[in-house]
């Protein structure tokens, strides 16, 4: 069984924790397209590492090596211990937020167990595919939209997907031009307490 990581943003890590994404696309390309069965992707994203010196009740912000937590946009405290619990959001501008890619392992709030893995063209994703991939149907599927940060709504669930698709896509992977991808099925397990 190998294991990798893979980095989410606050609406996947949502939709990720909230059951509604069970599946993940990617381009055949991706390092992610040697994932089988049976393999793990812990999930990365962005947090402010902190600590709560001696004698105090005050959290404040930390270097990766003192801290005892991780707080993340949704205010998410998780620990070292694997413990965790709601707090309110990070603000301000003096916060120093660690990108997902630094975020050390033991921050990792989910795993993605991988069940399934296909090989397809990217338009090949059907309605259920779409959902698996997080977005919502809202009045019977007549409008659609994806879990918040991402803005907007569409009629149409294929031109959503495409234009989430298209974000962080060059000339050659955009939707136009249908790339080969491996789409990931996965079941996720959390690895801190009411993440909801």
């Amino acid at each position: 069984m190998a294991e990798e990581s893979i980095i989410a943003d606050p609406g996947t890590i949502r939709a990720l924790l909230d059951g509604s994404r069970t599946q993940s696309r990617h381009l055949a390309t991706s390092r992610l397209a040697a994932c089988r069965a049976g393999d793990r992707l812990w999930v990365r994203e962005s947090c402010v590492l902190g600590r709560i010196p001696p004698g105090r009740t005050q959290e404040m912000a930390t270097a990766m090596r003192h801290a005892e937590f991780a707080v993340f946009s949704d205010g998410w405290r998780h620990h070292r211990n694997g413990s965790g619990w709601k707090g309110d959001p990070p603000i301000g501008k003096a916060l120093e937020w660690t990108p997902a890619v630094h975020m050390p392992r033991w921050a990792s709030r989910a795993t993605l167990a991988i069940d399934s893995v296909a090989i397809e063209r990217l338009h090949g994703i059907t309605r259920a595919g779409i959902r698996a991939e997080g977005l919502q149907p809202l009045l019977g599927g007549m409008l659609w939209r994806w879990p918040k940060p991402v803005p907007g709504l569409w009629r149409d669930p294929a031109r959503a997907y495409a234009a989430r698709w298209n974000i962080d896509r060059a000339a050659g992977e955009r939707w136009d031009d249908d790339p080969e991808i491996v789409v990931l099925g996965f079941r996720v397990k959390r690895h801190a307490p009411n993440t909801g």
